[in-house]
């Protein structure tokens, strides 16, 4: 075995008092040699003693210098298993060329190609990593990834810095945890991507978070697995800005159907402010909508859309569908969501020469963003009472470069900020929701005219028409009256002369008399004919006074009562006594009374029943005249005031004709329908003075 100089050099460290010990042995000897030959036991159990105490310092010494070296070696591989690969440098004391030298420098050398091995992997590892973090944070899309208990375990930048949350925040939190709600559809998509492994995409889903950030978003779910764990990743795509813009366009086509679909200005207004509340609209909280009544020379409440409380809002937001055909309530003033708002707004009137933020932009035409109303000098105190938040934006409604009304805006719930953009966007949406409000006035205003026209055409028609009846009334009974009097004279002469026929000739004069009869009471009833017919051309002289309705119906009733207990009709009257006055003439109403009960008579069996009522409704006096008959066997029941129509063989058909002519001559109204069960009724409502 080759032994290396530092062994050698080490074993003659060990072994120099040894050396030493022999040297003075033999100059005794040769020099003392009688002493030692006297003293030789001594001197050989010391030399013992010496030996075996060399021997053990030896074996310590050899102990020692082994075990060091050894050690050594065991703390560089314990270094290695920590991932610390040391250098030669800091064991410089074992430096040699014996055995431990060597494997000492082994384990160095392969300490260092660890090292570089290591070394180049973390630079691959920093690499991809840094690569991973640029994808990861230069995607627009916001996204989080959750554990399969559906606990949030990372976020990227973008999720956070949207909703304004900490990544150390969230982390171990569930989604609703960092949201208010968490719809149905929602929690659907998650379920589904976990059972069936597949992507879910949610499109313009309602997101809004704890610290009041709301968004409509596309989602996609996706379940994926990482060492072997079962993860679902959630990504989110903000399309709220993109939605409104094409919202916008929807909305508006959706409010011009509603003022070609003939509705009334509250669907309308109520629809207008809907797409500004709306998620997917603009997103305000609350909007309301202010009018200016030229008449009264004020700004007018005329519709609020938005929740009345925070717990309202979220029923609304986790309710309510982001995007598509607004909902058209069947009652706009009667929604229970923000019914305090409504009636708040609904009861509003501000004066157009007052000073306030409101009149300020309505005049100046501009809109007014209120960061503090609780400070700011240019809100008093009705409006921030009215108000009850600190920020909120006034746009002007302009219609042809004129100012029409206002449209409030805030984010009362959720507290949101109110950015340029969406003040621009509701500006553009005001311009094109005056032009809508303009339409539907123009509109109404030109139905109003076609409203006049037509009554006017029909006026003419009804004059034309009655003239034309007079005409002929008038040339039929000039042709028929001279010839039916001399008829009746004739027949009344006829009847006195029987009385000279002998007693033989009995039964031919009763025969001769009976037809005579006959004669005159049928030219009577011709001469009764055509005196209505006269009477109902020839214009009417009315004695108008102060009369109570409740005199005419009770003078009727008792002027008929016997025939009502001779076909065995009962007759019920419900009359309010408070009735007021109204200016008409006593007889002709009571002709209109006859008329009416008189034809309720004739259409109901016997054993059946007449409701006559009288009631007010503070710009009418009505009268109601219900009958449980046969009714009227008509698509259009209006046709039975036409003149000569009739259903009855005995009738000409002038007396509800007649009857339509005195209530207009009144300046009054007159309309007749079926009722539900049997019967019809026939309503007559008379103007109540001022």
């Amino acid at each position: 075995m080759k032994i290396s100089k530092s062994a050698l050099s080490g074993i003659i460290i060990f072994h120099i008092p040894d050396l030493l010990l022999m040297s003075l042995f033999f100059y005794l000897l040769f020099h003392w040699h009688v002493y030692i030959v006297s003293m030789f036991p001594f001197i050989l159990g010391g030399i013992i003693f010496f030996v075996i105490l060399r021997i053990l310092t030896i074996v310590a010494t050899g102990r020692y210098f082994y075990s060091s070296r050894v050690g050594i070696i065991k703390d560089i591989i314990n270094e290695f298993k920590k991932g610390r690969f040391v250098s030669q440098d800091k064991y410089k004391e074992i430096a040699g060329d014996d055995e431990f030298a060597l494997a000492l420098k082994e384990l160095v050398m392969v300490g260092k190609h660890l090292d570089n091995i290591v070394t180049t992997q973390r630079d691959e590892i920093d690499k991809f990593h840094e690569l991973y973090n640029n994808i990861v944070f230069s995607i627009s899309s916001y996204f989080i990834v959750m554990d399969d208990d559906n606990t949030i375990i990372f976020a990227n930048e973008g999720f956070c810095k949207k909703f304004q949350l900490d990544v150390d925040e969230i982390a171990g939190k569930s989604i609703e945890d960092i949201f208010y709600f968490v719809n149905a559809r929602l929690k659907g998509g998650i379920v589904k991507a976990k059972t069936d492994g597949t992507s879910v995409i949610l499109e313009k889903t309602h997101l809004l978070s704890v610290n009041k950030v709301s968004i409509i978003a596309d989602i996609k779910i996706s379940n994926i697995y990482i060492q072997g764990r079962n993860q679902i990743m959630l990504i989110i795509d903000d399309v709220t800005n993109k939605l409104r813009k094409d919202y916008q366009i929807s909305l508006m086509s959706q409010i011009s159907e509603s003022i070609q679909s003939d509705v009334e200005i509250e669907r309308v207004l109520y629809t207008i402010l809907t797409g500004v509340t709306s998620g997917s609209g603009l997103g305000f909280n609350r909007a309301m909508l202010f009018l200016v009544d030229e008449d009264e020379k004020a700004l007018v409440g005329k519709m609020a859309v938005g929740p009345d409380s925070f717990e309202e809002a979220i029923q609304i937001w986790s309710t309510t569908p982001a995007a598509g055909v607004l909902p058209v309530k069947d009652d706009i003033l009667n929604i229970e969501s923000g019914k305090s708002l409504m009636d708040s707004v609904l009861k509003s009137k501000i004066l157009l020469n007052e000073n306030n933020i409101f009149i300020r932009t309505l005049m100046k035409k501009e809109f007014v963003h209120v960061y503090d109303a609780f400070t700011d000098p240019g809100v008093d105190d009705g409006i921030r009472k009215m108000m009850d938040v600190k920020e909120f934006v006034v746009v002007p409604i302009i219609a042809v470069n004129r100012a029409i009304g206002i449209i409030i805006v805030d984010n009362k719930f959720n507290q949101v900020p109110i950015g340029n953009d969406s003040i621009e966007l509701l500006s553009i949406f005001a311009s094109q929701a005056a032009l809508s409000i303009e339409s539907y006035n123009n509109l109404v205003s030109v139905k109003k005219e076609m409203q006049k026209i037509s009554r006017r055409q029909d006026a003419i028609v009804e004059s034309e028409k009655m003239a034309a009846v007079g005409r002929i009334a008038a040339h039929i009974a000039h042709e028929i009256r001279n010839p039916l009097v001399t008829m009746g004279g004739y027949a009344r002469r006829i009847s006195q002369q029987t009385k000279d026929i002998p007693k033989d000739g009995v039964k031919t004069g009763d025969n001769i008399k009976k037809a005579a009869h006959i004669i005159i009471k049928e030219s009577e009833r011709l001469e009764k004919i055509l005196s209505n017919v006269m009477d109902f051309t020839r214009p009417s002289k009315y004695i108008k006074e102060f009369n109570n309705i409740n005199e005419v119906v009770v003078d009727t009733v008792e002027l008929l009562r016997n025939l009502f207990l001779e076909k065995k009709i009962v007759i019920d009257i419900d009359m309010d006594e408070n009735i007021p006055l109204v200016k008409s003439d006593f007889n002709q109403m009571k002709q209109v009374m006859l008329n009416l009960i008189q034809n309720a008579i004739d259409a109901t069996p016997a054993g059946g029943s007449i409701n006559i009522i009288t009631e007010n409704d503070s710009q009418f006096v009505a009268i109601r005249v219900r009958d449980t008959g046969t009714g009227i066997d008509q698509e259009d029941p209006d046709i039975v005031f036409e003149p000569f129509y009739t259903t009855k063989v005995t009738g000409v058909g002038l007396g509800l004709a007649n009857v339509k002519k005195i209530i207009k001559d009144h300046n009054g109204s007159i309309e007749v329908s079926n009722r539900e069960n049997a019967g019809a009724e026939f309503i007559v409502k008379l103007p109540i003075p001022l």
